[in-house]
């Protein structure tokens, strides 16, 4: 973090961080061990004392370094007085704590009132910029935003992603910085606010930032509880599961990379399906609990039934489907989603034809429409020789994993009915133009 200026250009007197909490105490100590003047606001007497006394409230590595060279500086001191703080600075960062409460949901409460506590105390000459550092639910921004005077007051979200054990590191050198806002005074704030790491800050919208964090707490819980499983279930095999998670994490190419982490289509083909559904046979066989690996079929199948429903929201009569491989750029439909598709479709009396080049280009028998139709494996859906054959009549097209041809061919034919991107590949390649040629084109993996 670096040295920021307030919304009209002017420099910032202060920074007030809001809460002195394991997320508070490290923002404050780091930005005034960086030369800004930081004032830490907190209800708690003996956390505001013991800052103030230049002693870290938490036993955090770094840390005390930060202090030590912030009182050197002359640039921190805490208060209980968020009215003082405020009047002498140009804008807060909350990072007041949200609890989980009794019903399952944060406990915003807190964050809410604070927010409006720093508004109130805003003087009546003055801006002020409102980060908000703590974790939220979706629509937070919003239910914040609706109680502030936007006209003194300019709200953004900076969501934290920092570990306990090494907070300060990861405020310091972090690999990710998101903010989001709807005021451009907040924008200038937090882009000032991370010059240094100008290349890692990456500007979203309200919502996005909100549900990224939980998302982000989701998958790491996954991979631990993952890991965990693993280790379940390698013990009767009489296999070391250190062992099997260090070989998985070398492959940086698939295993511990952004690889299958894009939403899409249900997963297919010949190995995944089946490979999961051994494991959790092996699972089961040796009285292990697995509910991770148990559930990942069960997850696939509900993404199918999902999508299934969001075309039959559309009560079609005819339906094409474009591109039947079980992946992008596969003419193999073995266990392939989108014949699943298929099929849910047929059975629920809707007349469907498919085409896909791919399928139709196979090099070995059966060949051409032959090799679709057995692809298919169900007489009821009609193996079309083009997607101009399989548009024709239909009052919806769903696009699967099309081939190269198969997606040109469709921005050529600009079918004039609703056309359904059920993985988002056709979404990605579309140029402006060629989207506005497109009837609308709708993702329904969403």
């Amino acid at each position: 973090m670096s040295t920021s200026r307030a919304s009209g250009g002017d420099e910032i007197t202060a920074i007030t961080v809001v809460g002195l909490g394991y997320v508070g105490v490290v923002v404050a100590a780091s930005l005034a061990a960086a030369g800004r003047r930081v004032i830490g606001v907190d209800r708690r007497a003996d956390v505001v004392a013991s800052l103030d006394a230049g002693r870290a409230p938490i036993p955090e590595p770094d840390l005390q370094a930060r202090i030590d060279r912030a009182r050197a500086l002359g640039t921190l001191r805490a208060t209980t007085s968020l009215a003082e703080a405020v009047a002498a600075s140009g804008a807060s960062l909350v990072c007041v704590g949200t609890p989980l409460g009794d019903d399952g949901k944060l406990d915003e409460s807190d964050l809410i009132a604070a927010c409006e506590a720093v508004a109130s105390a805003v003087p009546a000459s003055r801006e002020h910029v409102i980060v908000i550092r703590s974790t939220v639910s979706p629509g937070t921004y919003g239910r914040v935003a609706a109680r502030l005077d936007a006209a003194r007051v300019s709200l953004a979200l900076n969501p934290e992603f920092l570990r306990e054990g090494s907070a300060v590191r990861d405020l310091e050198q972090p690999e990710l910085v998101v903010y989001a806002t709807e005021h451009e005074a907040a924008a200038r704030f937090v882009e000032a606010l991370y010059r240094e790491q100008r290349e890692r800050l990456h500007r979203t919208d309200p919502a996005t930032a909100e549900l990224l964090k939980l998302v982000n707490n989701a998958w790491h819980a996954l991979k631990v509880g993952f890991a965990n499983e693993v280790a379940r279930v390698a013990a009767p095999a009489g296999v070391d599961p250190f062992a099997v998670m260090a070989l998985l994490c070398k492959d940086t190419k698939l295993n511990a990379s952004a690889a299958y982490l894009r939403p899409g289509l249900p997963f297919g083909g010949a190995c995944l399906t089946k490979d999961v559904a051994s494991l959790s046979a092996h699972a089961a066989r040796h009285g292990v609990e697995a509910p991770l690996i148990g559930a990942i079929l069960s997850s696939n199948r509900a993404h199918l039934d999902h999508l299934v429903e969001a075309v039959l929201a559309h009560e079609p009569r005819q339906t094409a489907i474009i591109g039947v491989g079980f992946k992008p750029g596969a003419a193999d439909v073995r266990d392939s989603a989108p014949v699943k598709l298929v099929r849910e479709l047929l059975d629920r009396g809707v007349h469907v034809t498919v085409a896909d080049s791919a399928v139709l280009d196979a090099r070995v028998p059966p060949l051409g429409l032959e090799a679709l139709r057995q692809a298919l494996g169900d007489p009821r859906a009609q193996a079309a020789p083009s997607v101009a054959h399989a548009v024709r009549g239909a009052d919806v097209v769903v696009v699967g994993h099309p081939s190269r041809a198969d997606r040109d061919a469709l921005v050529a034919l600009r079918p004039r009915v609703p056309i359904l991107d059920a993985g988002g590949e056709l979404t990605r390649t579309l140029s402006e133009t060629e989207r506005a040629l497109l009837s609308p084109v709708v993702l329904i993996n969403h």
